[in-house]
Formats: structure tokens, sequence, C-alpha cells
């Protein structure tokens, strides 16, 4: 994967976190793959890149290699997965991008920044938390700063209103196998 990034980023300078994130990106990937229900958490400071490799580069990457899956992306509030479904999708119309994965193709008639298709049935889906996705799928589920900031996960309220959204919504939206992955802040002891 972190050759994946570089190849796309050529000025990415990778430190020992980034290259163990990328293992644990490789890794996670793999078993969704195999079906076998993978979780990750990857929880890291803010501005250290967590969110470029795992939420704006590792979706590109995986959805290459498997193209059939269905990806769901939230966040605190809708605007960041937007944001990087515009990153993710721009991606695959590069040439270099289409001449690495040329199964991976974006559907012409499914183009919404907010949800888009590829041509074998994959796609991506991008969520608020608290927001509706009942009745789509994911192999892969992202939840990427499921809080704002420390005064929101300080929040009782706000913290029962996410794990209820987790276990009520989110979750049974997995395919049989799919894998959750977790970025974020460690903000307090009963964060996601």
């Amino acid at each position: 994967f972190l050759p994946f990034v570089q190849k796309f980023e050529p000025q990415y300078k990778a430190g020992w976190v980034h290259a163990l994130a990328c293992r644990r990106l490789e890794r996670f990937s793999r078993e969704v793959a195999e079906g076998l229900s993978p979780r990750l958490l990857l929880l890291m400071p803010p501005r250290v890149g967590k969110s470029r490799l795992a939420s704006v580069r590792f979706p590109s990457w995986h959805l290459g290699q498997y193209p059939t899956h269905e990806y769901i992306s939230a966040s605190y509030n809708i605007s960041l997965p937007i944001s990087f479904s515009r990153h993710i999708r721009a991606l695959f119309d590069d040439p270099v991008y289409k001449a690495t994965f040329p199964e991976a193709v974006l559907d012409p008639s499914s183009q919404s920044v907010e949800q888009w298709l590829l041509t074998l049935g994959g796609g991506y889906l991008a969520a608020g938390v608290g927001g509706g996705i009942t009745g789509k799928g994911a192999h892969v589920l992202t939840i990427d700063d499921p809080v704002k900031n420390a005064e929101e996960a300080d929040s009782q309220t706000v913290r029962d209103a996410l794990w209820d959204w987790y276990g009520s919504t989110a979750y049974t939206r997995l395919a049989p196998g799919g894998g959750v992955l977790v970025i974020q802040t460690w903000w307090h002891d009963d964060d996601l």
C-alpha cells in the first residue's frame, strides 16, 4: 500500500508510524477479501496523516483491487467523507490509476459525490454519523473522526448516541465477513 501512496504522491514522506499503518491497512484489506471480519483501530494524535492514508488513499487502493466491494465512509458530519469522496473519485480518472487497476472503472450513470458506483458493482457512500445508510451495504465500513472534538467526546449524550448509531445502524450494514476501520484521536475511555 505504501508504494501505491508514494506513486500518486511522490513527495509523501512516510515515518515509521505511517509505514506501520500501511502494513496494518494491507492486512485489513486482505482479511476483508478473505471474509474474516477484521477490525482495525487507528488511534493517533491530530495532524499526523491518519485520514490521508486511511480515508483518502486506502479506499482507492482497496476498491482498485476489489471493485465489487461496497464501501461506506462516515464521520461526525457528512462534509468530511464527501471531501474524501472527491479525492478518491478523482483518482479513478487518473491514467496511471487506470493502468494500475484497469477493472476499477467508475459507472458513468452514478457519479454523485455522496454516492458513486463502479461498473463491476462496488462503490462508495459518504455519510454522517447518525445519518441514513439503511438499505446500503459495506464490505468496508470506515468511521473517521466519529466525534468532532474533546468537548463532544466528554459528553455522555454524544457518546451514547454514537454507540447507538454504531450498533443499531452502521454495524448492521456490514456484508458477511466485512471489516470495520475506525480512525480517530483517542479522546475518552468510552470512545467508539
